[in-house]
């Protein structure tokens, strides 16, 4: 539907005669209000004002109704202290009419510019309302021309056909603003990982799914990165850390010094044969690691030393493994480090005075 514009000689007269209405009301109710201040004694300048305090400040609250209808919020507040405050307008011009002692109509005489004046802001503040609600997306529902001969010959039906059409209107969702579309947030952070994880190598994934979570069984690692996109079965997390029944591992040479030669892969080496290396033949995976460890250096050693040195005494181990337990060594012995630093400042700070 397209409306033509207004004819802008017709819009400037309109404005010219509201202009002027206003004036010549605001003028009538501000000198009423002036006559009673000064009954009641109120010095000149300030009896001059009554008109701007209260017919003045119902105008501006009503203008303050239109700001908050525009933003969108509840215009509540200030349209009831623009109806508190013309009414207090309107009580004084009676006041007024009640000094003069003309009755009635004096009553009506310098009452009614308070009201015109409020009735012409309430009209111009409605088209601005219906304007903001347009602007809004909103669609108000118009009373259907059912004209007067209409109503009064159907009245029922004309009262169910205008409720049939108010309830559509209310369920349609057509007097409810457009919701403008949610800004894009941060993405989600597990596809995130499942980017970097889908360019990374599924063992290298694996090491650091177990590192990070070193008390997981293997099954629940491999259901874990199943979540990030990543598919490996429990028996393949198990041979990336070694920890299979029969594990297949690859060693690579590494360069032994020349004081101590390196046996051929795979052969077993009896304790004299290494003097000083520690015995792990009866000790379990993750203790003759950290035995072997302890021996190189500390568990900082390079996992390929520890491999090797294992390699010679028959344990062959993988690397990642070997990673891993170092990994949780050194937060063990971390934690029991700030454990007794605890006990003993516990310690240090209790006893008895001599």
């Amino acid at each position: 539907m397209t409306t033509t514009p207004p004819d802008p000689e017709q819009a400037f007269g309109r404005r010219a005669a509201m202009t002027l209405v206003r004036t010549a009301a605001a003028c009538m109710a501000g000198w009423s209000l002036y006559v009673v201040a000064r009954h009641y004694q109120v010095p000149h300048l300030l009896a001059a004002g009554a008109g701007l305090v209260f017919d003045g400040v119902a105008y501006l609250a009503l203008r303050m109704a239109t700001d908050a209808m525009r933003a969108g919020r509840s215009a509540a507040a200030p349209i009831s202290a623009t109806l508190g405050m013309a009414a207090t307008s309107v009580y004084l011009n009676l006041v007024h009419a009640r000094f003069t002692g003309g009755g009635r109509p004096a009553e009506v005489l310098y009452a009614s510019p308070a009201v015109a004046l409020l009735l012409v802001s309430v009209l111009s503040w409605a088209a601005e309302r219906a304007a903001a609600r347009a602007d809004r997306g909103e669609s108000p529902m118009r009373m259907p021309a059912y004209g007067v001969l209409g109503w009064l010959l159907a009245r029922r039906q004309a009262y169910g056909a205008l409720k049939a059409k108010a309830e559509a209107h209310v369920t349609s969702g057509a007097s409810v603003p457009h919701q403008p579309a949610a800004p894009v947030g941060r993405r989600d952070h597990r596809a995130l990982l499942r980017e970097r994880f889908a360019a990374m190598d599924p063992a290298e994934a694996v090491e650091i799914a177990a590192s990070s979570h070193p008390g997981m069984a293997p099954a629940e690692l491999a259901e874990m990165l199943a979540t990030y996109g990543i598919t490996v079965s429990p028996l393949d997390v198990a041979l990336i850390l070694g920890e299979a029944a029969v594990p297949t591992v690859t060693l690579d040479r590494v360069p032994q010094p020349a004081a101590t030669p390196a046996p051929a892969i795979g052969a077993q080496m009896h304790p004299d044969a290494a003097p000083n290396a520690p015995q792990v033949d009866g000790l379990s995976k993750a203790d003759a690691i950290a035995a072997m460890a302890r021996h190189l250096g500390g568990l900082n050693t390079p996992a390929e030393a520890i491999a090797t040195a294992l390699a010679q005494q028959g344990r062959p181990t993988d690397t990642a493994y070997i990673r891993h337990r170092l990994s949780k060594a050194r937060r063990a012995a971390a934690k029991a480090t700030q454990q007794q630093a605890e006990k003993a400042a516990r310690s240090a700070g209790t006893g008895f005075y001599p």
